[in-house]
């Protein structure tokens, strides 16, 4: 048990949520912040076996929600028979879109070299702005028929069960008569 210890990484605080979006050289991090729940992705345990000092880090560029994953970790444990350390991608990769985890230096040039970020919209119409505590937002709505909402949604649904307690993520390969009956608002600041 004590060396099963010393090869579990909490998932709660080895995982590192960020938005990050082009700064003047490069990417600057607005948020981090820890989930409150990993149970649906790395079991009732929340934790992830095989690794000393693990950080796994699921970084969002801040205007199109664009996802990547990384991870560190200081030691990895050598298999032994069929105790092995977890495949954190293949464990991830069923929770977010293709693509994701592309090398972060990558993803560091996309989000530094996106000009189309200073301009970008939400999807949808916009319905609504207003100001709170000087900052100003947005609301725009669509439904999900829109392919781009789709792409949205579909980066960030992880979110849903890392924070909702028993939430899934919705299923966007319905029918469209399905998907149009559902309404997603987007706020933004602007």
């Amino acid at each position: 048990m004590a060396e099963q210890d010393e090869w579990s990484s909490n998932a709660n605080e080895a995982l590192n949520i960020s938005f990050v979006q082009a700064g003047q050289t490069s990417p600057v991090t607005l948020s981090t912040f820890h989930p409150r729940f990993t149970y649906p992705i790395f079991g009732e345990e929340e934790c992830i076996f095989g690794y000393q000092g693990l950080k796994i880090n699921i970084r969002f560029a801040a205007h199109n929600l664009l996802p990547n994953v990384s991870w560190v970790y200081e030691k990895a444990f050598k298999a032994v028979n069929d105790t092995k350390a977890l495949d954190i991608e293949e464990t991830l990769k069923e929770w977010l879109p293709e693509g994701c985890f592309e090398e972060y230096a990558n993803f560091k040039s996309r989000i530094q070299d996106d000009v189309g970020a200073k301009d970008w919209k939400p999807p949808g119409e916009l319905i609504n702005t207003y100001t709170s505590r000087g900052r100003k937002f947005e609301v725009w709505v669509s439904d999900l028929t829109d392919p781009a909402v789709q792409q949205l949604i579909d980066r960030v649904q992880i979110l849903v069960s890392l924070f909702i307690e028993g939430g899934t993520p919705i299923p966007l390969d319905d029918q469209d008569w399905s998907l149009a009956r559902w309404k997603v608002f987007f706020v933004y600041v602007v």
